[in-house]
C-alpha cells in the first residue's frame, strides 16, 4: 500500500500538465468556473453593423424588424418599412432607411438613399397595379377570392408603411423630402383600400348571381315537374281503364265503338277531375306563401 501511494505522488504531477487547458493531452475537457465561462453575443439587431447608429436606437431593435415605425435619437433618424409581402409570407422583409444629422441618407436596399425609399414606393405601387388588372379579369369566386388573399397583406403593410412615414415627418420637420414620401404611401393606402372593396364588391355580386340563376333553375324545374304531374293525372284514368277493360274477361258490357268512347269519355273525366284537384292545391300553396311573406 506504501509503494501505491508512493506511486500516485509522482505521477499526479505529470497528470495535471497533460489536462492543463481547455482540452489536454488526452483529450479531457476541464470545466470552467462559472465566471471564466465564455460567452457567446449574438448579434441581436436586424440593423447592419457597419451603421454607427447611437446605442439609444440600436438598443430598441430585435433580430426581427417588428411594426414599421420611425426613431429620432441624438439627430439620427432611423425608418423601419417592410418591403412589399407576399400572400403567404408571415416573416416581413426589413428596409431600412437612416438619416445622418449631417443629412446623409443611408439604406440596406440597393440602390442609394432616399431614392431607394422612392423604389420602395413605387414597387407597392407595381404590385397594386398587377392586382388591379386580376380583378378586372376575374369571373368567378375562386378568382375573386385569390385576389383577395393577396390584397390584404397589401393593405396591412401599406397602412403601417403610410403611418411610420407620418411618424417620421413628425419627428423631423426640417426634413421636407419626407413630405412627397408620406403622401405618395397615402395614395397606396387609398389604392390599397379601394381595390380590396372593388374586389369584396365584386365577390358578393358573383355570389349573388349565382344564387339568383339556380333559384331560376329551380324554380324552372319545380314547373316542369308540375307540367308532368298533369300530364300523369290526365292520362293515368285512360292508362287504367284501357289496363281494365283490355283483360279477357266476360262482362256484360258489349264491344261497340258507342261503348268504347264512353269509357274513353269516362277516363278522361277522371283525369280532368284530378288535375283540377292538383291546380287547386297548387294554388293554394301558393296564397299561403304570399301571406306568410
Amino acid at each position: 500500500m506504501v509503494q501505491i501511494a508512493a506511486l500516485l505522488l509522482v505521477l499526479e504531477p505529470i497528470f495535471e500538465a497533460n489536462v492543463r487547458g481547455p482540452f489536454g493531452r488526452f483529450g479531457l475537457l476541464r470545466a470552467r468556473p462559472a465566471g471564466q465561462r465564455r460567452r457567446v453575443k449574438a448579434d441581436a439587431s436586424v440593423l447592419p453593423k457597419l451603421w454607427n447608429i447611437p446605442d439609444a436606437i440600436r438598443n430598441r431593435l430585435g433580430r426581427e424588424a417588428g411594426p414599421q415605425r420611425a426613431m429620432l435619437e441624438e439627430g439620427h433618424l432611423l425608418i423601419i418599412l417592410h418591403q412589399p409581402p407576399e400572400p403567404d409570407e408571415h416573416t416581413r422583409k426589413a428596409a431600412l432607411f437612416w438619416r445622418q444629422p449631417s443629412g446623409e441618407w443611408r439604406s440596406n436596399l440597393p440602390g442609394a438613399a432616399p431614392a431607394s425609399l422612392q423604389d420602395l414606393l413605387q414597387s407597392y405601387e407595381q404590385q397594386l397595379t398587377s392586382l388591379e388588372g386580376l380583378e378586372n379579369n376575374a369571373k368567378s369566386a375562386t378568382d375573386y377570392h385569390s385576389v383577395l388573399e393577396k390584397i390584404a397583406p397589401i393593405l396591412r403593410s401599406s397602412r403601417g408603411l403610410h403611418r411610420a412615414l407620418q411618424q417620421a415627418r413628425e419627428l423631423l420637420k426640417s426634413e421636407t423630402s419626407l413630405i412627397n414620401y408620406r403622401d405618395q404611401a397615402a395614395a397606396v393606402e387609398r389604392t390599397a383600400e379601394l381595390l380590396l372593396q372593388d374586389a369584396q364588391f365584386g365577390l358578393n355580386f358573383t355570389v349573388a348571381k349565382q344564387a339568383e340563376a339556380q333559384s331560376a333553375l329551380a324554380q324552372q324545374m319545380a314547373v316542369t315537374a308540375h307540367r308532368l304531374n298533369l300530364l300523369a293525372a290526365l292520362f293515368l284514368p285512360l292508362t287504367a281503364l284501357a289496363s281494365i277493360f283490355g283483360m279477357e274477361i266476360h262482362s256484360q258490357v258489349k264491344d261497340t265503338p258507342t261503348n268504347f268512347w264512353l269509357i274513353c269519355l269516362l277516363g278522361v273525366l277522371i283525369g280532368l277531375l284530378v288535375g283540377g284537384f292538383l291546380m287547386q292545391g297548387k294554388r293554394l300553396g301558393n296564397s299561403d306563401a304570399a301571406k306568410s311573406k
